[in-house]
C-alpha cells in the first residue's frame, strides 16, 4: 500500500515520557541539533527544507543526508515527531515532552534569544518557502 501525503512517520510513540536528561542533554550536544530544537521550540513546526536553508544561512556547510540523520536521532530519542506531507518532511516538538524538558527548552531559548530571532527573521526572507496551510 502506498503511504499518504499526510502519513505520520513517527509520533514518537511516547517515547518523550520516558526522556532523561542524559538523553537530552546528549542530544543537544551537538550544535545543529540544538540549533534544530531551539528553532522549532520558537516555530513550532518546520520543513525539513526551511532547516537545510537556515543551516546554509548560519554559514554551516551541511548536506541534506546529514541534516536528515540528526532529525532522526532527535526523533528516535523522542524530542521530535515527524509527518510527511507531500515530498517533504515537517518536524515539531513531541507533544508529549516532560515539563522539565520545557523548561530546559525555554531557558536555552531564552539564554540565545538574539540569535534565535536572527535565525527567524533569516527564514522570513527565504525564497520558495512552504506556505503554511493552517
Amino acid at each position: 500500500m502506498k503511504p499518504s501525503t499526510n502519513d505520520v512517520i513517527d509520533g514518537a510513540g511516547g517515547m518523550a515520557a520516558c526522556l532523561t536528561p542524559l538523553q537530552v542533554f546528549k542530544c543537544l550536544a551537538e550544535d545543529t541539533r540544538l540549533t534544530v530544537v531551539q528553532l522549532l521550540a520558537q516555530m513550532e513546526e518546520l520543513c525539513v527544507c526551511e532547516l537545510i536553508w537556515l543551516l546554509e544561512q548560519r554559514a554551516m556547510p551541511i548536506s541534506q543526508p546529514k541534516v536528515s540523520r540528526h532529525l532522526a536521532q532527535l526523533r528516535d530519542a523522542g524530542l521530535l515527531t515527524s509527518q510527511r506531507r507531500g515530498q517533504w518532511v515537517h518536524y515539531r516538538l513531541a507533544p508529549d515532552l516532560p515539563a522539565w524538558c520545557h523548561q530546559i527548552l525555554a531557558t536555552l531559548c531564552q539564554a540565545n534569544a538574539r540569535e534565535v530571532s536572527r535565525w527567524v527573521a533569516w527564514l522570513e526572507t527565504m525564497p520558495n518557502r512552504p506556505v503554511r496551510c493552517c
